[in-house]
């Protein structure tokens, strides 16, 4: 049997199910987003606050609801929100990405093509990660890519503009409500930037031009309205200004230079980095075909619009990553003269080192972190040393076997080896090491010591008071079962809020400790320390004076 019969849709969707779901309950939620979103969807099922998310009892405008509301619909069938259920919307939303890439693909490359470019994209390592965490960028990437799938459609002639626009602007509405503007504003700006290039603009007429729009507006207005009615306090353009505006021109907590996306690129995509390269240049050589047009648009101005904001992360990038893992297995379907009539490339076919060569690079480099692993592991803390000995032969071994197919030039041998070295070290990853870092990473033990010791000043009506925690009260919140702390500003807001008589419970940045007057601080008790968010976490308890 050919290994290029082995690559089909059916084993692509099950290897994701595998990678993107196994062990997703093993391991706690981690900071800083993962308690945020799981303890808002918290709050809706116990507080029955659905039409705006809380966080701490109170409304938070970080976030539009849908993400949260996803969550909390997928835990009222038991009864609570787990680390399961917060992960799981991600999880179903990669599985989708994954499916309409591989649509997308057949129909721009055909079969084969389509299920190695859905491989690529399973095991491309922050659409794994994300795919995994109960953060919102999968569930955003699956609507903008559901949005210009039906754009493509209706570009090549396969689906009717009424039908295919409607299908965007609808999804487009959705992946507003689930993280503000971008949702709009990245598929929007990809499907008119690739039919200027066209040169065929004037086609947008034909793109539902009243009914997409319409179809837009009322999905956005069945929340706006119920949240300026009944929201509370909540104000959709005060969020509006101050994390899509705000986030975008000043920077809020992720300010970044605009080179960062290079630093990104490369863990990002790995272990599929160094194919970007030929994948770029060959899509350029077919610039005149419409296919490579859209390709090169979806990715780069993705990257170009999070270059222009100040506030950068990783995880932004994410929409145009299936579109990389279409670009890269184009690529490889040039090597192997996957093409056939409809689809052939014209003018000189890339040659088998455009491939090899970047596996070569990989499968070394994977080497050679399992050999240097062990000596590492001891500077990023005891508990990961054992695994890295469990980690190290692993990709030594793995290494070696990309290395050698590369070195043979077997080019498709180079690239499956690359997969499932991937597909093996994920699974280990996050069946041995997840769970071992998890007391690092996890608020669980805190929010326990802090329910446990201040039942008895809680029933009698005292807040836990929060000093400089950050994202810490959030792990507090959902791990302690609605313990709600109340945030003071510095030592004086401190010493006014101690009560006077019985004791009093602070959590607090350890770094402001020394800050605190004498007198608090002889009454003093550290109760418990850890370190979380990148802050070094105490619980304090204050004797009355």
């Amino acid at each position: 049997m050919k290994l290029s019969s082995l690559i089909a849709p059916k084993g692509v969707l099950l290897l994701a199910v595998l990678l993107f779901g196994w062990n997703l309950w093993g391991y706690d939620l981690w900071a800083p987003d993962e308690p945020y979103f799981a303890e808002g969807a918290r709050e809706m099922v116990v507080d029955g606050e659905w039409i705006v998310p809380h966080e701490n009892g109170e409304i938070t405008t970080h976030k539009p609801p849908l993400f949260f509301w996803l969550i909390a619909l997928f835990s009222l069938p038991f009864g609570s929100v787990s680390a399961f259920t917060a992960r799981l919307p991600s999880v179903l939303a990669a599985l989708g990405s994954v499916l309409l890439l591989m649509r997308l693909g057949g129909r721009m490359s055909g079969p084969k093509t389509a299920a190695l470019a859905g491989l690529l994209l399973v095991t491309t390592q922050i659409f794994w990660d994300k795919a995994r965490s109960s953060q919102i960028d999968s569930l955003l990437c699956f609507l903008i890519l559901t949005a210009l799938f039906a754009f493509a459609s209706f570009r090549a002639g396969e689906a009717t503009g009424r039908g295919a626009g409607m299908v965007f602007w609808g999804a487009a509405g959705l992946a507003m409500l689930a993280k503000g503007p971008v949702g709009l504003l990245l598929p929007l700006g990809i499907a008119l930037v690739t039919l200027a290039w066209d040169r065929d603009l004037r086609r947008w007429r034909e793109f539902a031009p009243l009914s997409g729009p319409l179809v837009f507006v009322a999905i956005i207005a069945s929340w706006v309205v119920p949240s300026i009615f009944w929201g509370g306090e909540y104000s959709v353009i005060g969020a509006l200004r101050e994390h899509f505006v705000g986030r975008a021109i000043h920077g809020m907590h992720h300010e970044q230079p605009p080179w960062y996306y290079l630093k990104v690129l490369p863990y990002a995509l790995w272990p599929w980095t160094f194919l970007l390269p030929g994948a770029l240049v060959l899509a350029w050589r077919r610039r005149r075909q419409p296919d490579d047009r859209f390709l090169l648009v979806a990715t780069c101005f993705v990257i170009a619009f999070f270059t222009v904001s100040t506030e950068k992360r990783d995880l932004y990038i994410l929409p145009a990553v299936p579109f990389f893992a279409l670009l890269f297995a184009r690529l490889v379907a040039a090597v192997l003269g996957w093409w056939d009539s409809k689809t052939a490339i014209q003018g000189k076919v890339p040659i088998q080192r455009w491939v090899t060569l970047p596996q070569g690079i990989v499968g070394g480099l994977m080497a050679v972190v399992g050999v240097a692993l062990p000596f590492l592991a001891p500077r990023f803390g005891e508990p990961v040393v054992g695994p890295a000995w469990g980690l190290a032969p692993l990709l030594l071994a793995c290494g070696l076997a990309i290395l050698a197919a590369a070195v043979r030039g077997q080019t498709l041998q180079a690239v499956v080896r690359s997969a499932g070295a991937m597909t093996v070290l994920l699974l280990v990853v996050v069946s041995a090491v997840y769970p071992v870092i998890n007391p690092e990473k996890s608020g669980r033990e805190l929010a326990y010591v802090v329910r446990d010791e201040t039942a008895a000043t809680r029933a009698a009506g005292k807040a836990v008071l929060a000093l400089d925690i950050a994202y810490v009260s959030r792990h507090v919140n959902f791990y302690g079962d609605g313990i709600y702390v109340q945030r003071i500003d510095g030592p004086a807001g401190l010493a006014a809020e101690l009560a006077p008589t019985g004791d009093t419970y602070v959590l607090a940045n350890a770094s402001l400790l020394p800050d605190l007057p004498d007198d608090l601080r002889e009454r003093m008790e550290i109760v418990y320390s850890t370190r979380l968010s990148r802050r070094d976490i105490v619980f304090l308890r204050f004797a009355a004076p």
